[in-house]
């Protein structure tokens, strides 16, 4: 993170003095890309507000507790735990006594409780059946897209991701005159451009990149990446 790009954060965060905030704006005035990449981190930071809360999956929570909790320990480490434990002995005679009683009339009662003869019945076993194996799906970036139109009827986008038809992809209209949209994008790379009133294309005025679409315009360029 630049110096510019820690000054509009800290704007954001109202974490700038007064004298720091005047320094701020008049550095906006005098740089375009500094109020450029202002107004945009502006428009994400309204925009995200409005943005529908997610609420965690019971497995996700689950799989968390999971991770979070101490595991259980098996029956060998638990029966170890309580063998070398350290314990404190008292010989007593009688008790002594007592529990070699006990234990004669145990084993006595084990053994006339046993069968005479065990028999092994054969028991079939199913054969082991293919587990099916999940394909790791590639993941998913939301994407928002927003453009300041106040005029406009209608705003729309084309590109490599919709396959250049602006009917698929419109955007909704806000307050100011915003118009915005977030679409699920795979890691990659994009070229779109904005159709207003589905007739005028224009690039994004807040991309970062442009680049010739053979024919004589600009087409807007995003790059999307985890």
């Amino acid at each position: 993170m630049n110096e510019h790009e820690l000054l509009i954060q800290r704007f954001l965060d109202q974490d700038l003095s007064p004298e720091e905030r005047v320094a701020f704006l008049q550095a906006v005035d005098a740089d375009p890309l500094l109020r450029r990449r202002w107004l945009n981190l502006e428009m994400v930071v309204a925009e995200a507000a409005r943005l529908p809360k997610v609420t965690p999956s019971p497995r996700f929570l689950s799989e968390l507790k999971a991770k979070v909790s101490p595991p259980v320990p098996n029956w060998w480490e638990r029966w170890y735990a309580a063998v070398t434990m350290p314990r404190r002995l008292e010989w007593n005679l009688a008790g002594a006594v007592a529990a070699a009683c006990v234990a004669i009339v145990v084993v006595a009662g084990l053994f006339t409780m046993m069968p005479e003869r065990v028999v092994e019945v054969p028991v079939a076993t199913a054969p082991p059946q293919a587990t099916a194996v999940g394909i790791k799906q590639e993941p998913t970036v939301f994407v928002r897209l927003v453009l300041l139109q106040p005029e406009a009827r209608s705003v729309s986008v084309a590109g490599d991701f919709n396959g250049w038809d602006p009917a698929r992809t419109k955007l909704e209209r806000s307050d100011g005159g915003m118009w915005t949209v977030t679409i699920p994008l795979r890691p990659g790379r994009y070229q779109y451009m904005f159709v207003i009133d589905g007739k005028e294309w224009i690039a994004d005025p807040l991309a970062t990149e442009e680049t010739t679409d053979g024919f004589g315009s600009q087409n807007a360029v995003l790059d999307v990446d985890i």
